[in-house]
């Protein structure tokens, strides 16, 4: 769905909502008799429809989710650790402050071209953002980068070339050096 679908949507469905909020306000002004009987049918119909119309969305965008089907094990798993002011991506975790001193890490990892790649994100000092860019600038996925905790990730890469990692979350002055790359062949 396009951004500006989206919007249109959205703006029709906003202008609606306000067509009846001004409508049940004009309309209860007057003191009336209610008819009950009606109301109660009048929700039952609400409710359904509503619930029909959910239901309905929920087929949909289900088979749209941006998830791999297949629930096995990812062709590549890819250790994702964030330091001010620099990402690691290797083949095994970093784990402490020390680990990080002691070795050079990569910034690029390779992979091959139709895998799916599970990046497990952690951070050794504070918050980031791990954002996943594909060649052609679109962001394909993201998730938090925390101290404490391994966030994981999987994507499926189908198209080669030079996919981008940047950093989301503002962390300090060379935030805007927070970068790593994914080739894929």
């Amino acid at each position: 769905m396009g951004t500006n679908l989206a919007f249109s949507v959205f703006l029709a469905a906003a202008v609606l909502i306000f067509l009846v909020f001004a409508y049940v306000g004009r309309s209860t002004r007057e003191a009336r008799d209610v008819d009950y009987e009606a109301a109660g049918r009048a929700r039952k119909l609400f409710f359904y429809g509503l619930s029909a119309i959910l239901l309905l969305f929920l087929a949909l965008t289900l088979p749209r989710m941006p998830y791999p089907a297949e629930a096995g094990a990812p062709d590549r798993v890819v250790h994702v650790t964030g330091k001010q002011y620099a990402f690691a991506l290797s083949p095994t975790p970093i784990t402490s402050l020390e680990s990080w001193e002691e070795g050079t890490y990569p910034t690029t990892v390779e992979v091959n071209a139709g895998s799916t790649v599970e990046f497990r994100v952690t951070s050794l000092d504070v918050n980031h953002g791990f954002s996943l860019y594909a060649p052609d600038g679109e962001l394909l996925a993201q998730t938090q980068a925390m101290p404490g905790y391994v966030n994981r990730l999987r994507q499926r890469l189908d198209k080669p070339g030079t996919y981008t990692v940047l950093c989301l979350e503002y962390c300090g002055f060379g935030h805007h050096r927070m970068r790593g790359v994914v080739e894929v062949r």
